[in-house]
């Protein structure tokens, strides 16, 4: 069954299947039993409960093998680079909040009321234990990473690689096959509380905000790291155009990597830098999907009828995301399915609020991914400035 609807979403493409699942309610929905909604409804809470119960698992194992991939035992190396991805996503998510907060406050967005009558009910709801808290599993992943980064460990090593392997396993032949079937219990569950069409109409002009702040941003950084020079920015942009390209169409940083790979060495005097840096950057530097979540979660917040959090509310989750872009998988919507504990713990998600960022966040990946590439085009050159690599 996962395999036939695997094949399914290579033909059809995941982020057209999800629009589509997104759309075709608004005009089925009057005529389905609420039986059946309710049905639906059930499964996509069940699905969401075995995720959050394997989620502390994933992430420890993300963050585990991650950090234990970087090669050079130079502990140097090891701290500059994990502090400096840590800032420039803090830095990329705190700007989505900054440009989110001002723009968002300017948009008419009139919540929808739902009454008791009105809501529907799922039939069961599927209660897992809790294996631990996914901020204890983000804090042991580090800590277990850097002492395993430091001290070689041929046991430590082949349970990061047996758990990252069964953990993309997981992400790549279950829950991603599910995911269609995951969204559209929420989506109905939206339309039947007559939310879906206000929601959807809310995030019509985010499209524009979010990708306005993504290109915007990069443009300030590139031209940073051009010194502001017109003719060195349009080289860097002109070299590591490609990769953008093709991450852009294939939602995937991981799949554009070589490339990438090949486009940085052009915009380095040491291009063997280039291979050192990215590989340990793709799944973990992304600023794109910290900029585009943090503004679709502000977006959902006012969609739902809460106001929008202040910085001293938002920081905590704000320093707990980019934490918790260590344990990204190299899987589309990779970032969506780590923050979801983070949304409902610190910024008090709902169910329906997750189904529905989810299903939107992944419309949007195509950008995002672009811009987490060539995030990390700009992330090399800037390490290769800042650190003094002895090759």
């Amino acid at each position: 069954m996962a395999n036939s609807f695997s094949a399914a979403l290579k033909k059809i493409g995941l982020p057209l299947l999800l629009f589509l699942i997104l759309i075709i309610p608004l005009f089925i929905g009057p005529y389905i039993p609420t039986s059946i909604k309710a049905f639906l409804y059930s499964i996509s809470l069940s699905i969401k409960s075995g995720l959050l119960f394997i989620l502390p698992i994933i992430i420890f194992s993300f963050i585990f093998s991650s950090l234990l991939n970087l090669k050079s035992g130079v502990i140097s190396f090891i701290v500059c680079l994990v502090l400096m991805i840590f800032l420039s996503n803090c830095t990329a998510i705190f700007t989505g909040f900054t440009v989110g907060s001002f723009t968002l406050s300017q948009l008419d967005v009139v919540p929808h009321s739902i009454t008791t009558e009105q809501t529907l009910l799922p039939l069961w709801q599927l209660k897992l234990p809790k294996l631990m808290d996914n901020q204890f599993a983000l804090i042991a992943g580090f800590i277990a990473g850097i002492f395993f980064s430091f001290i070689k460990n041929t046991h430590a090593q082949r349970l990061a690689k047996t758990l990252n392997k069964w953990a993309n396993l997981f992400l790549k032949k279950v829950f991603i096959p599910l995911l269609p079937l995951f969204i559209l219990g929420f989506v109905f569950k939206l339309e039947h509380d007559q939310l879906l069409e206000i929601a959807l109409r809310t995030y019509g002009p985010v499209f524009f905000i979010v990708v306005g702040t993504q290109l915007s941003y990069l443009t300030l950084l590139y031209l940073l790291a051009a010194k502001f020079k017109p003719k060195t920015f349009f080289s860097y942009i002109r070299n590591v155009l490609p990769a953008t390209i093709t991450g852009f169409s294939t939602l995937s940083s991981a799949a554009t990597m070589p490339l990438l790979i090949l486009c940085t060495e052009k915009n380095l005097k040491k291009p063997e830098i280039a291979e050192m840096v990215i590989p340990a950057t793709i799944n973990t530097h992304t600023i794109g999907s910290a900029i585009g979540i943090t503004i679709l979660s502000l977006t959902t917040l006012l969609a739902f009828g809460h106001d929008l959090p202040n910085l001293q509310e938002f920081t905590e989750f704000g320093l707990f995301y980019a934490l918790a872009k260590f344990a990204v998988a190299a899987v589309p919507g990779g970032a969506i399915i780590v923050v979801t504990p983070l949304l409902e713990t610190y910024l008090h998600f709902s169910s329906e609020m997750i189904g529905l960022i989810t299903a939107i966040y992944m419309i949007f990946d195509p950008f995002g991914t672009a811009t987490n590439v060539t995030g990390n085009g700009f992330f090399t050159i800037a390490f290769s400035k800042i650190y003094r690599f002895k090759l």
